[in-house]
C-alpha cells in the first residue's frame, strides 16, 4: 500500500516543480496538462485513503449496517446511475435481466457500493465500443443471488481466489488496472459477509466474468 500512496505523490510533486521552476515559459497547453495530471494524482489519492479507511473500519466493526427488508431494484437502480458516464463514455451497455422488485434484508447504501464496485469492475474490463454487462437475480430456497456478468478478458485462474484478498493486483499486465486500490472487491466482501452472505467467482463462467453474491431472507 505504501508503493500506492507514493506514486500519486510522486507525480503530484513532480508536476508541482516543473509548474514552479518553468512557469513563466510554459506554453498554455502544456501547464494545463500538467494541472490536470495533478488533478487526477490527487483525486486518486483521496480514493485510495477513502477506501483504506472505509475497509478498516468495516473490518472492525465500526460502521454499523442499517439492515431492513426493502426492495433491492431500488439500489440496484441507484447504482446504474452512478456508473452510468463511465459506462456511456466507454460505449458498454449494460442490462438490468430481471428488474422486478423483490424484497430482502439489506442496507441499502452498503448494497450501492457492492454494485458499483462491481459495475465499475466490469466497465474498466469490457472492450470499448462492444462492452457487454448483465445484471441478473434469481432466488433460492433461503437467499437472493446476484450477479454481475460482463464480455470481457476474463479473470485470469490464477488470480480468481485472490481479487477478493485486501491490496491484491493481479501480476497479468493487461489485468491490472494502475489505478486500482486492491481495496474495491476486498470491501465488497466485507460487506456481504456482514450481511452473512457471500461473493465469488463464477468459475465456469468463460465468456468473460461473472461475480456473483448472495444475500440470506432472513
Amino acid at each position: 500500500v505504501a508503493h500506492q500512496l507514493k506514486t500519486p505523490i510522486t507525480g503530484i510533486r513532480a508536476a508541482t516543480g516543473l509548474l514552479i521552476d518553468e512557469n513563466d515559459d510554459m506554453p498554455p497547453a502544456i501547464r494545463a496538462r500538467f494541472l490536470n495530471n495533478m488533478l487526477q494524482d490527487s483525486e486518486r489519492l483521496s480514493r485510495l485513503i477513502h477506501n483504506i479507511l472505509d475497509f478498516e473500519k468495516l473490518a472492525r466493526g465500526k460502521n454499523t449496517l442499517e439492515i431492513k427488508l426493502q426492495d433491492v431494484q431500488k439500489g440496484i437502480k441507484k447504482s446504474l446511475t452512478v456508473v452510468e458516464s463511465l459506462a456511456l463514455k466507454k460505449g458498454v451497455i449494460i442490462t438490468n435481466k430481471n428488474p422486478h422488485k423483490f424484497s430482502v434484508p439489506h442496507d441499502e447504501d452498503r448494497l450501492v457500493q457492492v454494485m458499483t464496485n462491481l459495475l465499475t469492475n466490469a466497465i474498466k474490463f469490457c472492450p470499448k465500443k462492444q462492452g457487454e454487462i448483465t445484471l441478473d437475480y434469481k432466488l433460492g430456497n433461503s437467499h437472493i443471488e446476484i450477479s454481475v456478468t460482463d464480455n470481457g478478458k476474463g479473470i485470469p485462474p490464477e488470480d480468481i481466489d485472490h481479487i477478493f484478498d485486501k491490496f491484491y493486483q493481479s501480476k497479468d499486465q493487461n489485468t491490472r488496472k494502475p489505478e486500482g486500490s486492491g481495496l474495491g472487491l476486498a470491501i465488497c466482501k466485507e460487506i456481504i459477509e456482514q450481511h452473512k452472505g457471500k461473493i465469488w467467482v463464477d468459475k465456469e463462467y468463460k465468456k468473460g466474468a461473472r461475480l456473483v453474491f448472495k444475500l440470506p431472507f432472513e
